[in-house]
């Protein structure tokens, strides 16, 4: 396997509706990376467990200072989105990713990665994304949109 480009964009939003709407587009045969989620992520002592992506995100829509992160895995090996990523930022907003095989040919082909770009700045009608190599998002909407702000220079 080669190396993933991570495809990402921001909205200021907690909706578990549109968390599960990204998901059936970009990803509609998935399986959850994880088998248990905590609130604080991570912790040895939790204040909240669940057992599953679902609970997690419907908890996370009404409690917008917490930030957490959900992973999963496309089962359908032909697809071209090999995983699905939510983000929810410590300041109430919830980034959206999308990994990718890059082009390991040596031509810098980017052409797969800046497609899926273009693909969810429409879904989600925004301006606000990125295109990084295995490296996790900013942690923040501000961080996030300076990121973008430096790129497009």
């Amino acid at each position: 396997m080669g190396y993933l480009a991570d495809i990402y964009v921001i909205k200021k939003t907690r909706s578990k509706k549109l968390a599960d709407d990204f998901l059936n587009h970009f990803l509609p045969n998935r399986k959850e990376s994880a088998d248990e989620y905590l609130i604080p992520e991570y912790s040895d002592n939790p204040t909240h467990e669940f057992d599953n992506a679902d609970k997690l995100m419907s908890f996370l829509e009404k409690n917008e200072n917490y930030p957490n992160r959900v992973y999963w895995r496309n089962t359908d090996e032909e697809n071209l989105n090999k995983h699905g990523m939510i983000f929810y930022t410590e300041d109430g907003a919830m980034i959206f990713g999308i990994s990718r095989n890059t082009d390991m040919s040596g031509n810098l082909n980017t052409e797969n990665e800046d497609l899926c770009l273009i693909e969810m700045k429409k879904y989600f009608d925004t301006n606000i994304g990125y295109i990084h190599y295995e490296n996790p998002p900013a942690e923040s909407y501000k961080k996030f949109v300076e990121i973008v702000n430096k790129l497009e220079k």
